[in-house]
């Protein structure tokens, strides 16, 4: 994969595939609500959404048009640590829907009806989260663990700060976190390499370097109990454990632990509880990787007559893996994550991605064959290491959503 940093430093990166006959690009932002202020919360999203709402030379109207005609997929989205707005295109269409994306990153309107409007469909976008008890019992969870923290505060904002921005201070944001050298592009595909360059100069290589905002101090884990009772039909419950940090090359071995425990259908979570006892609707377990930060989470989705003991044999099933894992669940758990690397490079969104992640996050960009050895390389007795550090039950976080037990219960969970 080439890499090119311009005068700016807003970095490239292209890997070309003439053979195929679409191209997919995207421009990564390093700014997410990680990087917002208490009283900024929801500002990264919002300011996502602006950028659809036209430019000096384009109405949303006409990106919209132009997005149908080009045949192919443009959209954005926003997480806790950076922003990205892509584009799947046939490759005929590519450099024209380039140059959309990177007008429509460079030069928004901003006007305030566009943000009035706006509001109304994210604050419609919170509403829809709080009627969804995985996405409450989620949030929840964030705010406990990492209690305080702008990596525990929820992507979308709430509907206080949300209501709060005007124009006026959507574009002091823009301007205070989208400098050069936190902007990097990333296409893959069949393009025209000069003229994908070209476009790159003139939108993204006329930016001016400027000092910017952004505050990334590493938070503690919080052992906490958050609740939120309200009459969902199935109740959620997540169960946070210590994680590694992004950089920390120690987390494929956590991933793998995680997935033996309850990340497919012949883990053991899934076969205790879903497919031997019935008890939830569905359970599974996962890690966080942040800069600085980890976590690793347990979740269950189950009619409250059945919450208790579906906890209790949660329980027994993570103390009975704390203290052993079998070469053979090893061997399948690997297999499994190899096989869902390979396939998902296969794709060129996937590629392009999956080197922009990288680069922006970690500044490297990992191969198959050097994430395949990282997998490879994970012993038995390394994977039971890293699994005794994190299931540490006196200091598990509880998040749940629903109609619940009471306090006491869930602290009694951690004995």
């Amino acid at each position: 994969m080439e890499q090119i940093t311009l005068s700016n430093g807003v970095r490239i990166l292209l890997e070309s595939i003439p053979f195929f006959k679409t191209a997919s690009f995207g421009i990564w932002v390093l700014n997410g609500s990680r990087h917002e202020r208490p009283e900024e919360g929801g500002a990264s999203h919002f300011l996502e959404h602006m950028m659809f709402k036209g430019t000096a030379s384009r109405s949303a109207l006409d990106i919209a048009i132009q997005s149908d005609l080009f045949g192919g997929q443009l959209n954005a989205y926003t997480s806790k640590e950076y922003t990205c707005y892509y584009a799947h295109t046939l490759s005929d269409h590519a450099t024209t829907a380039f140059e959309m994306l990177c007008d429509m990153l460079t030069g928004p309107r901003m006007d305030k009806e566009d943000v009035e409007l706006e509001r109304g469909v994210i604050l419609d976008e919170i509403a829809m989260y709080e009627d969804s008890a995985e996405d409450v019992a989620a949030d929840l969870l964030y705010d406990g663990v990492w209690a305080g923290h702008s990596l525990g505060r929820p992507i979308l904002g709430t509907a206080d700060t949300v209501s709060s921005f005007t124009a006026q201070d959507l574009r002091r944001y823009l301007d205070g976190h989208y400098t050069p050298d936190r902007i990097l592009v990333s296409v893959c595909g069949s393009f025209d390499r000069e003229t994908m360059l070209d476009i790159c100069n003139r939108y993204l290589g006329t930016l001016v370097p400027r000092k910017g905002r952004h505050v990334e101090d590493i938070p503690a884990f919080t052992t906490s109990i958050r609740l939120k009772e309200k009459d969902f039909e199935q109740s959620a419950i997540l169960l946070g454990f210590p994680g590694l940090p992004l950089e920390d090359e120690n987390r494929i071995a956590l991933s793998i632990f995680s997935n033996i425990a309850g990340g497919n259908a012949s883990s053991r979570l899934f076969q205790r509880l879903r497919e031997e006892l019935g008890l939830v609707y569905s359970v599974s377990s996962y890690c966080i990787c942040h800069k600085g930060a980890g976590l690793m989470a347990v979740g269950l989705t189950v009619t409250p007559d059945l919450e208790e003991k579906a906890l209790e044999e949660t329980m027994k099933v993570l103390k009975g893996l704390r203290q052993s894992v079998t070469q053979e669940e090893l061997t399948r758990a690997k297999e499994q994550l190899k096989a869902g690397l390979v396939m998902g490079m296969e794709g060129i969104s996937s590629r392009a991605g999956s080197a922009a992640r990288s680069c922006l996050l970690e500044n490297r960009i990992y191969t198959e064959d050097m994430l395949i050895q990282r997998v490879d390389a994970v012993t038995l007795d390394e994977l039971m290491q890293k699994a005794q550090q994190s299931l540490c039950f006196d200091r598990m976080a509880v998040a749940a959503a629903g109609r619940l037990k009471s306090q006491a219960f869930y602290q009694s969970l951690r004995a």
